[in-house]
C-alpha cells in the first residue's frame, strides 16, 4: 500500500511540474510576441515605410510619419532619394549599423507597389562592418518592371532566422 501511495505522490509530483513548466514557456512567447512589434527606422529622409511579414509571407506595407525610437538604429540611404524615379542599373548608397551586416553584407531587395519582389540582392559594406557604428553600404541592383511604383528595403542581415534578430527600412520609389 505504500508503494501505491509513494507512485502516486510521484506522478502528482511530475503532472504539477510538467503543467507548471507550460505556463511558464505559453507566458515566455507571450512576452517575446509583445517585443516583438515592427519597429520604424529614422532617417534624415521623409516619408518613411514600415514593413511586416505574416507566417503567409505576404507583404503588408504601412506608411508612417518618421519617429525615432531608442531600440532602433539608424539607416540613411542617400541614393535613391525617396521618391525618386529610378531605372536599371540602380546604384543605391546608404549607411548601416555594422550589426545589421553578416560577411560584410547585407539583403537590398526592390519591391513593387503590390509587394511582388523584382529583385533582391545584397549591398556590400564599403568599410570595417565589424562594428556598432554606422557602416557605408554600396549595392548595385539591375532589374526590369511594368511596375510604376515601389519600395526599396534595406533588411538587417538575420543568419540566426530568429524574428526577434529582424529589422528592415524602406523607402519609396518610381520607375
Amino acid at each position: 500500500m505504500k508503494k501505491e501511495q509513494f507512485l502516486l505522490i510521484i506522478v502528482a509530483i511530475i503532472l504539477v511540474s510538467a503543467i507548471v513548466l507550460r505556463a511558464v514557456q505559453l507566458f515566455d512567447k507571450q512576452k517575446i510576441e509583445d517585443e516583438n512589434l515592427t519597429p520604424i527606422a529614422v532617417s534624415e529622409q521623409a516619408p518613411l515605410v514600415s514593413t511586416t511579414t505574416d507566417k503567409t509571407n505576404e507583404v503588408d506595407i504601412n506608411i508612417a510619419e518618421p519617429v525615432a525610437t531608442s531600440t532602433v538604429p539608424v539607416v540613411s540611404i542617400f541614393q535613391p532619394l525617396a521618391a525618386a524615379v529610378i531605372s536599371s542599373p540602380l546604384e543605391v548608397l546608404g549607411q548601416a549599423p555594422g550589426n545589421w551586416f553578416f560577411e560584410a553584407t547585407l539583403p537590398v531587395k526592390l519591391l513593387a507597389a503590390d509587394g511582388e519582389i523584382i529583385v533582391a540582392h545584397y549591398a556590400e559594406a564599403q568599410s570595417d562592418w565589424m562594428t556598432e557604428d554606422l557602416v557605408p553600404f554600396k549595392a548595385t541592383l539591375g532589374f526590369t518592371t511594368t511596375a510604376t511604383s515601389g519600395y526599396l528595403i534595406i533588411s538587417k542581415d538575420n543568419p540566426s532566422g530568429l524574428p526577434e534578430n529582424d529589422a528592415s527600412f524602406q523607402i519609396p520609389v518610381n520607375f
